[in-house]
């Protein structure tokens, strides 16, 4: 094997390997300087450096002679091999994105230097110091290799197996002084054959790259040339697309020549607009179609601003159709160009009809401002109100009052509740709220609504006629909404009559159609028009003449049977009245028997009473007076309290039987006086009762909902409070006595 070697590498073609080596070695140098210049990757740069420090170890194995055993020039030497693998590695890692600090890479080069330099005077064997700088350098070729395979997807194949080949013979080169000449010279002239391997599949990689670049520029020709055909075909389409658009836009377009203000072109949804043919609409003057144009001008600037004024405020104009009536409309105008000349476009939309809804929405605006009024003042009436019911209530049970007198007080009395029904209607109407389900005999509701319109009805002449049905059984439903319907059904049917010169009849009819009740209001009026019939139950949907109507009565109507699960619908022909039917299912309900048996108990005495302490909580004197007077007549033992932080002084050192609580009130409310009852005193939150004046308020109900507390709405009637207070005490022990208080007992000893 030796012969073999010496045979085919003799040892004076040594020098001649080496120098193949070097010229190969400055063709790798030369073609990644050309490829740094050229595409400026720091990478060709790092490579390049590294191969040149590889050139300067081969230049040195070669010149030195006598020297090159010498420790400074071994120290060297083993510097650039060192150097060498820093620079590609450092390269390697730039091409993978993972570039390190230039100055990690100045700091290596400085400590591979110092570590060779030490390493020759300390190290007893130079294979030590040398082995690992080539090893270094194989590493670092093998990574190359990967990297280069791995980043580079076509081409590479050539390029990573002369890096990876050309760790090989590096692992040979420490060994110069030990290895076969022969073995030596094989291993430099591997050494130029890979760097010239290394040379071609970095060319090849390059001419491969270009010929992709240029496919891509190709290709991007190609498709630059596809796109301006299509660019063409659309521009030749483009006009067509316009035109389509011109003919189909729902808005009016008309373009207008700004050298003497005349259209030129209008689309058909103008020609519709202004109610005039195509060919008598192109060539009119602008100022026909807006008289508040100005006059037209010679100067096209002039022209310009004359028609952009008609929008400048806010975009709405008047429009004159063909029989000269005038429209509101609003739109736009905008410069364009056509056929070389300009115009202005001008896109108009008539929105009277929109302008109509939004005075009806203010009008609604105004109803609910006056609704939060109304409610506002309503729920201050009830206070007084059921102050003056209480005292009518209390002065007509008097036995030894005149008779006289006590009719005076009944009347008193009923048009006190008169006038806290309409406190309720005005809460209603001010706060709507969900259907509060109660027992309800309709015929006596009907005939109660009718009642209280008699004058309204008599003032309007109206001859008003009553069959209700005297089987009519009572059903669920909100006694005050249904009352709503009724009131506006019968406003409609007196409004309908109001100019009428026939009969001027309004019936009012209850009767049971299987499990439905129906209440018909009909009038002898002249009838719902056929075309409006539909719509008659349409929000701000109306007929009446400004200020007369919103529009919102009947859909209110239609909105509150929903709820009750019913229905309303309306039967009318030209010249024959309208009847309105509004149909309630019977609901099945426990039967008032056990009201009326109770009923008859209203005036027994609780046997119990002078034991049972009440405390009564409102901050309004006179309701105060009035319920201390009723329940100590009783025979209660009465404690009062103006606010909830009294009222939980007194329950802190006190059992209370009872508390009667108003709901709103200054400093703690009954809402925060029920939390620290709950919160304290559990026991007692069943014998609580609440008194409110604003039984429709959303947060008043929820609140009484959510608790399942008792409840009286004010004003209140006597009685309802005395058999309330009755059943709340009827099961209840009597409390326990009041807490001593040692303070208090010492002192009075």
């Amino acid at each position: 094997m030796v012969a073999f070697v010496d045979g085919a590498f003799p040892a004076d073609g040594l020098k001649v390997a080496l120098v193949l080596a070097i010229l190969s070695t400055w063709v790798v140098i030369s073609v990644f300087a050309y490829l740094n210049l050229q595409a400026r990757k720091s990478y060709f740069r790092f490579w390049a450096v590294a191969w040149l420090y590889y050139s300067l170890y081969l230049a040195a194995s070669l010149g030195l002679g006598e020297w090159l055993d010498s420790s400074p020039v071994v120290a060297l030497r083993c510097a650039s091999i060192g150097a060498s693998a820093l620079c590609l590695f450092w390269g390697s890692c730039q091409l993978i994105g993972q570039g390190r600090n230039n100055r990690e890479l100045g700091l290596g080069l400085a400590m591979t230097l110092i570590w060779n330099c030490v390493a020759v005077r300390q190290l007893p064997n130079r294979l030590c110091m040398t082995i690992p700088m080539f090893v270094l350098l194989a590493l670092a070729s093998v990574y190359t290799g990967v990297v280069c395979r791995q980043h580079y997807q076509r081409g590479a194949n050539v390029l990573a197996a002369g890096f990876w080949l050309w760790s090989l013979p590096l692992l040979i080169f420490p060994f110069q002084n030990f290895a076969l000449p022969g073995l030596m010279t094989a291993g430099y002239l591997a050494s130029a054959l890979l760097a010239l391997c290394i040379a071609s599949g970095m060319l090849i990689l390059t001419l491969e790259e270009a010929r992709k670049r240029t496919e891509t520029l190709t290709a991007e020709i190609n498709q630059g040339a596809t796109h301006r055909r299509l660019l063409e075909q659309e521009i030749s389409v483009s006009e067509q697309k316009y035109r389509l658009l011109f003919d189909s836009a729902s808005d009016a377009i008309f373009l207008v020549d700004l050298a003497g203000l005349t259209i030129v072109e209008a689309n058909p949804a103008a020609v519709e607009l202004v109610g005039r043919a195509a060919d008598k609409l192109v060539g009119r003057l602008l100022q026909d179609l807006c008289p508040k144009l100005r006059q037209c001008t010679a100067s096209l600037l002039e022209n310009k601003k004359v028609v952009e004024a008609l929008f400048e405020s806010t975009g709405e104009f008047h429009l004159v159709r063909g029989q000269g009536e005038q429209m509101l409309c609003e739109g736009s105008a905008t410069l364009v160009d056509y056929h070389q000349r300009p115009v202005m476009q001008m896109n108009a939309r008539e929105i009277t009809g929109r302008k109509k809804m939004e005075q009806q929405l203010r009008q609604a605006e105004k109803l609910s401002a006056l609704g939060q009024l109304v409610a506002g003042v309503a729920h201050e009436l009830n206070n007084p109100l059921a102050v003056v019911m209480g005292y009518a209530q209390i002065l007509s049970k008097h036995n030894a009052l005149d008779e006289k007198v006590r009719k005076d007080l009944l009347k008193i009395l009923r048009e006190s509740e008169r006038a806290a029904k309409i406190v309720r209607n005005l809460l209603t109407f001010a706060r709507p709220r969900e259907p509060h389900m109660a027992v309800v005999d309709v015929n006596r509701l009907v005939a109660e609504a009718l009642e209280t319109r008699d004058i309204q009805v008599h003032s309007a002449n109206v001859q008003l006629l009553r069959r209700l049905a005297p089987d009519l059984p009572v059903t669920n439903a909100d006694a005050d909404q249904i009352e709503q319907v009724l009131a506006n059904l019968l406003a409609n049917a007196i409004q309908a009559l109001d100019n009428h010169l026939g009969k001027r009849v309004i019936e009012v009819t209850t009767e049971k159609r299987g499990d439905k009740i129906r209440i018909v209001v009909a009038d002898s009026g002249p009838g719902i028009p056929l075309q409006i019939l539909d719509r008659i139950f349409d929000p701000f949907f109306t007929t009446k003449g400004p200020g007369k109507g919103t529009g919102l009565g009947l859909s209110i109507c239609y909105s509150i049977m929903e709820e009750h699960k019913g229905k309303i619908w309306v039967e009318s022909e030209a010249g024959k009245g309208a009847r309105f039917i509004a149909e309630l299912p019977v609901v099945m309900c426990r039967d008032s028997a056990d009201e009326r048996d109770s009923g008859g108990n209203e005036r027994e005495l609780d046997p119990a009473a002078p034991q049972r302490r009440l405390l009564i909580v409102d901050d309004e004197p006179g309701i105060v007076d009035v319920l201390q007077e009723v329940l100590g007549n009783s025979g209660y033992r009465v404690e009062t309290a103006n606010n909830g932080a009294k009222a939980l002084n007194r329950i802190a050192s006190q059992e209370y039987d009872l508390i009667i609580s108003d709901l709103c009130m200054p400093e703690m409310s009954g809402e925060k006086l029920h939390a620290a009852i709950r919160e304290n005193y559990p026991h007692m939150l069943d014998r609580i009762i609440f008194l409110t004046g604003d039984t429709v308020s959303p947060g008043s109900r929820s609140f009484l909902e959510k608790t399942g507390a008792q409840w009286l709405s004010k004003p209140f009637n006597i009685t309802e409070i005395e058999r309330l207070v009755r059943g709340c005490l009827r099961s209840r022990p009597v409390a326990a006595t009041a807490k001593v208080d040692a303070q208090e007992a010492a002192a009075t000893v």
